[in-house]
């Protein structure tokens, strides 16, 4: 196709395709009725390429939109996947603290054919609060809640590009808050007396999982034999000397 330019329409960029058919607009006068047609028609064609390249940005924020939107769903789908997970284990977990206090006061292994869990008491119980505090009574408040204060300074220091201190300025701020006293729930607890709606106080345990190694031909489900932790252990037990 004849131009009125040699320019390579199919080439530019969209932007560069706006200046292109602004600065042959613009030079339209200057030219003569023969180049003014080529003119016309190379504008033509730069508005139809233009028009293209427009589109594709619509298509490419449409993809863009769409894949935003997957992810999101993805997103959701992982956080249930998450949530449903995390159940699973506090259940699991609560199974074994239920069997822990099934076995006698002084043991604290529960052992399956390969496997073995080893609980040990967590030093503090564990306070669960489902509540609001705002829907405790003024009483209950006033004995399991307690008010923290932090405070937090910001400092602005303004320097010259030499480093010289042009301004200084200090800004304290403090954030007060009411929080449950969980150490007072603890007592409480202890003691027998009533807690708030919604609170929830419980023994939690470590829980180490530790597998079970038997000796060839030994039937698992009779005797169950744990691996010696240290080398020497394996040495003494092999009768191997140095």
């Amino acid at each position: 196709m004849a131009q009125a330019t040699q320019t390579k329409l199919n080439e530019l960029t969209i932007i560069q395709l706006y200046e292109h058919y602004g600065a042959l607009e613009r030079s339209l006068p200057l030219l003569t009725p023969e180049s003014q047609d080529l003119a016309r028609a190379e504008l033509e064609t730069c508005a139809s390429l233009r028009s293209e390249k427009v589109d594709r940005v619509h298509y490419a924020m449409e993809s863009h939109e769409q894949a935003l939107e997957h992810i999101k769903r993805e997103s959701e789908l992982l956080a249930q996947a998450k949530r449903h997970h995390e159940s699973q284990l506090r259940g699991l977990k609560g199974l074994l603290s239920w069997l822990r206090r099934a076995l006698p006061k002084d043991e604290n292994k529960i052992t399956g054919r390969n496997y073995q869990f080893v609980l040990v008491k967590k030093r503090d119980y564990t306070v669960e609060i489902s509540s609001e505090l705002d829907e405790w009574t003024e009483e209950q408040r006033q004995s399991y809640c307690m008010e923290q204060e932090v405070t937090t300074t910001k400092q602005t220091v303004v320097r010259s590009l030499s480093g010289e201190i042009l301004e200084e300025k200090i800004e304290p701020k403090t954030k007060t808050e009411i929080i449950p006293n969980l150490d007072a729930i603890r007592n409480s607890y202890k003691t027998g007396q009533p807690l708030p709606h919604g609170v929830k106080v419980f023994q939690e345990y470590s829980i180490r999982t530790k597998r079970i190694f038997c000796e060839p031909g030994v039937d698992k489900g009779l005797v169950a034999l744990e691996a010696p932790e240290h080398l020497g252990e394996v040495l003494r037990e092999t009768g191997a000397s140095d």
